[in-house]
């Protein structure tokens, strides 16, 4: 057999020395594994803010598209405000219009999206997936399970089974444009997001005189805030003042509470 050359004993020699050394030790193999997991500690945070950031933008975009169907209607139907009467039946009932039907806490009308086809805003937000706010997760109903995250505030346009409705007797309803006085279209709350605890109808309870939530409650999904939407057509995100708030009960703390007066007094309401 012929010597093997300097050159090609010289890489045989690297080579072998390389192949002891090609495995991790212990020490090292958990060094690269802490490393791994410091920076997931990291970045899953950031990344996490950064989803929810764009679900909520998402979700305003979603207010925007409501807002602007709503003043379409005001101004398609000679100042008369999109009609609030979702507690009427869709099936079987008077069936009156509204801007939306269904009851989300009934299973059948939870996934019926006719009853969002069905309303009268529809024409000009004709795609379901708007009526629902993506970072609509939590709680015990599955997002899957319900097609609407949105309710209009109490005092625009309510009707209950035919009959113009207020939530509370000395401060009326409104039922045009005109009537929007008190507080400027830029002021006049429209839409906001509801909790998944309280979301059934698609009317949003509030009692001007009151000193805790009533039956409806706030979203808390959005990283302690809410978006809404207003009578100009603009949305905009309300962090909460109240930590309560951002809870699946707000009445867990002790009145008075800031949020719930903050929404009160964009609603527009006239006494009589």
């Amino acid at each position: 057999m012929r010597p093997m050359k300097q050159g090609r004993w010289h890489d045989a020699v690297i080579a072998r020395e390389l192949a002891g050394h090609a495995a991790f030790t212990l020490i090292e193999l958990l060094v690269v594994i802490a490393i791994i997991a410091i920076l997931a500690a990291i970045l899953l945070p950031v990344m996490d803010q950064a989803r929810q950031k764009a679900w909520q933008t998402s979700c305003l975009n979603n207010h925007k598209q409501l807002a602007m169907a709503w003043c379409i209607y005001k101004d398609d139907n000679k100042g008369n405000l999109v009609i609030d009467d979702p507690r009427t039946p869709a099936l079987g009932g008077t069936n009156y219009p509204s801007w939306v039907y269904g009851n989300l806490t009934d299973p059948t009308d939870a996934t019926n999206t006719l009853l969002i086809q069905w309303g009268l805003l529809y024409p000009d937000v004709n795609n379901i997936a708007v009526y629902h706010c993506p970072a609509d997760t939590v709680a015990d109903l599955d997002p899957a399970n319900h097609d609407r995250s949105y309710s209009m505030q109490p005092q625009l346009a309510f009707y209950e089974n035919e009959v113009q409705t207020s939530v509370e007797p000395d401060y009326p309803a409104m039922y045009s444009e005109s009537q929007i006085h008190v507080t400027s279209p830029s002021a006049t709350l429209v839409f906001l997001d509801e909790s998944p605890v309280s979301i059934n109808d698609g009317f949003f309870s509030v009692d001007i005189i009151a000193t805790e939530w009533g039956t409806d409650f706030p979203a808390y999904w959005h990283t302690h805030g809410g978006n809404f939407s207003f009578a100009d057509g603009h949305a905009e995100f309300w962090r909460w003042r109240d930590e309560f708030t951002a809870s699946p009960d707000p009445n867990s703390g002790d009145p008075p509470y800031a949020d719930l007066a903050r929404i009160q007094a964009d609603l527009g309401y006239v006494k009589q």
